[in-house]
């Protein structure tokens, strides 16, 4: 039978009797549904419950392994200036948890305790989250032992109410909301308008000099245009010009939370969470041999063989790849080459995890093991936060229409990085070509392709004869091959394009007898997950803007007039004196060409034959890198540049000693060992 802290076993738990089940034995109705689905759901329970300990496990190898390449900057000597462009062109990993990671794996430092009894298997991973942002050495014990008795959700109160107590910040929030966006904003808009939000992400980028999220984005538009509007008070005309559908629904799942969630405070919006009635229960089979052929099936299809290392129980009860030795002599490309082992092994059992997730909740399993959500599931039983547990659902539903790029996924061919911008593009016919182009270019080209398909795609809305909705990716330029020839254009050379072509309706919006509801049809969706303080200045952003034009404007609408704010105050001035002074940085898109860097700031221009070498200023001389990979870069020796810019430089970045470097480019193409620049 099985217990767990705050939930009485004994009313909701069934206990495990053999069966002897045939699919074509004769099941009563009576009988059935007691032995079935509880057995389906303890059945799913039991692997999900493996592949979270073996998860775990790699998760704190991977922390030990990233705090030794973040704590020595090792992520430089391997040619990369920030540890977040390192983490999404090698192993693929998201910035956001990497840092998460490390809060985790510094706290332990200092609490063998809590380390000791995780490493056992005594905690789980949203347990030790929790404990380790409030525990310290002296009642590490107290808490460890509070952590047996108490559910996640009773630990993180008491956990509240001590940094309370002891007059602490309350910024860390819970340890299990993975400190991530967590409000979706979404809204459908007119092709044209679509690519219009595309320049817009890429002008906030360059005035903010750095790689911003688009929820970021969204909040400087936003709070841009609310500098220059009078902000409409609780009572104001623009409440009442909200839209309602009929019916009094909300028009999306996210006009529905950013109406729900302006005016709430997050603990509020956490307990509505909880009490919210439940979902509609899906329709059940009398005998239950559905739910059990569907777990039997799933289960089967999650533990299929990788290979012995990517086996859960070897994870479990051996010693995941071992690290390089620690000390200030670790080898930087041996530590690269364990943590994108480890980060295989990771991606392996998450999308195995996934497809066990999505069984569960398909068929509300979760409720025979005595939860009323699959979110409460997750937390207490997997350790995982309930966003994680609906992205892996997610993603192992869009990847099921993709076998290709799924097969791809969970054997580490493709990382997660490259993967979140290959669902966007790859179709069954095409998803092979996207799968090997995805694995010859930096990630930033992937998604710079990605995003010009987008926009192509968007622009072509409503064109005659329609548009082909299966993009291909481009053909990238050889050593060979001049000039350069692609089936898609630089993603700054389209965003330009975007920004002449919609200057006029921008300067001239809202036109002379313009009548909302009208006009262009809304084709397509912007989206993006935000913060729960963003969402309201988003919010705010749209009832000033409706208030502003004296009647109801649709969410693009009030995009439009955001853009255009942000337009006026902060693109780039067209006199030619000033285009001619910056005009390699303008060709190059105002941000460093180095491979796989994100940075838009401290940019210059450099001399790919040096001056000191009688290097002239031609322009095929002369490329943008930033300041980093410039100064700490180039002339550190950590990098090496040659060729022709734009279109025709070779790199060399992390140069060994005694060996071949990281990785060599052409441009944004990975080489062959075979391949290497003239001269070398």
């Amino acid at each position: 039978m099985l217990s767990r802290p705050g939930i009485d076993a004994s009313s909701t738990a069934t206990p495990i009797r053999p069966v002897s089940f045939s699919p074509d034995a004769e099941i009563g109705r009576e009988e059935a549904p007691q032995s079935l689905r509880p057995l389906a759901a303890r059945l799913l329970e039991c692997q999900l419950a493996r592949l979270s300990r073996a998860n775990a496990l790699i998760e704190r190898r991977l922390a030990q392994g990233l705090h030794h390449l973040h704590s020595g900057s090792l992520y430089r000597r391997l040619g990369y200036v920030r540890l977040g462009d390192y983490l999404t062109e090698r192993p693929g990993l998201s910035l956001r948890r990497c840092q998460k990671l490390l809060r985790t794996e510094r706290a332990l430092h200092d609490l063998p305790a809590l380390a000791a009894a995780f490493e056992a298997g005594l905690l789980s991973s949203s347990k030790l989250q929790v404990l380790a942002a409030v525990a310290t050495p002296a009642t590490q014990e107290l808490w460890l032992a509070r952590a047996q008795k108490l559910t996640v959700r009773q630990l993180e109160d008491q956990a509240r109410a001590a940094r309370t107590a002891a007059s602490e910040s309350e910024a860390t929030g819970a340890a299990c909301n993975d400190d991530a966006p967590d409000v979706l904003i979404t809204f459908a808009a007119p092709g044209g308008v679509v690519a219009l939000w595309h320049w817009a992400l890429d002008l906030v980028r360059r005035v903010a000099g750095r790689q911003e999220p688009a929820w970021r984005c969204a909040e400087y538009l936003a709070a841009e245009f609310l500098a220059g509007a009078p902000t409409p008070g609780p009572s104001s005309p623009a409440d009442a010009n909200q839209f309602v559908p009929p019916g009094g629904g909300s028009a999306d799942r996210g006009n529905s939370q950013l109406a729900g969630g302006g005016d709430q405070s997050s603990d509020r919006r956490e307990r509505d969470e909880r009490n919210a009635p439940l979902p509609p229960r899906p329709q059940r089979d009398a005998a239950g041999l559905e739910a059990w052929l569907e777990a039997t099936r799933a289960v089967r299809e999650a533990l299929r063989s990788l290979g012995a290392a990517a086996d859960p129980d070897v994870i479990i009860s051996g010693r995941p790849p071992e690290a390089p030795d620690a000390g200030e002599d670790v080898n930087p490309w041996e530590l690269d080459r364990w943590l994108r082992s480890l980060v295989r092994l990771r991606q392996s059992l998450a999308w195995r995890q996934g497809r066990l997730l999505r069984t569960l909740a398909a068929l509300a399993l979760f409720e025979e093991l005595g939860f009323r959500r699959l979110e409460d599931f997750s937390t207490e039983v997997l350790g995982m936060s309930p966003r994680r547990a609906r992205y892996l659902i997610s993603l192992e539903r869009r990847l099921e229409l993709l076998p290709l790029l799924l097969d791809a996924y969970r054997r580490g061919l493709v990382t997660w990085c490259q993967t979140r911008l290959l669902v966007r593009v790859a179709r069954p016919g095409t998803e092979s070509r996207w799968i090997r182009y995805a694995r010859d270019v930096t990630v930033r080209r992937l998604e710079d392709v990605v995003t010009s398909c987008d926009i192509a795609l968007a622009l072509n809305d409503g064109a005659a004869g329609g548009t082909d909705d299966a993009p291909l990716p481009p053909r990238e330029p050889k050593p060979r091959d001049r000039p350069r020839h692609t089936s898609a254009p630089d993603l700054p050379v389209l965003l330009s394009t975007v920004a002449s072509s919609t200057e006029t309706p921008l300067m001239e919006y809202p036109p002379s007898g313009f009548v909302p509801g009208a006009g262009q049809p809304a084709t397509r969706r912007i989206s993006f997950f935000a913060p729960p303080d963003v969402a309201d200045i988003w919010h705010a952003a749209v009832r000033a803007a409706r208030t502003a034009a004296g009647t109801h404007l649709r969410d693009w609408e009030c995009l439009v007039l955001f853009v255009h704010a942000m337009r006026q105050s902060w693109d780039n001035p067209a006199d030619t004196d000033w285009r001619r002074r910056y005009r390699i940085l303008e060709r190059d898109g105002w941000r460093c060409r180095a491979p796989g860097c994100t940075s838009r700031s401290r940019l210059n221009v450099h001399h790919i034959v040096f001056r000191s070498r009688l290097g002239n200023n031609d322009e095929e001389n002369l490329v943008s890198l930033c300041i980093g990979h410039h100064q700490a870069g180039v002339h550190e020796q950590r990098i090496r540049c040659l060729g022709s810019a734009p279109d025709a430089l070779w790199w060399e970045l992390g140069p060994r000693p005694d060996g071949p470097p990281l990785v060599r480019y052409f441009g944004e193409s990975i080489l062959g060992a075979g391949e290497r620049p003239p001269g070398s």
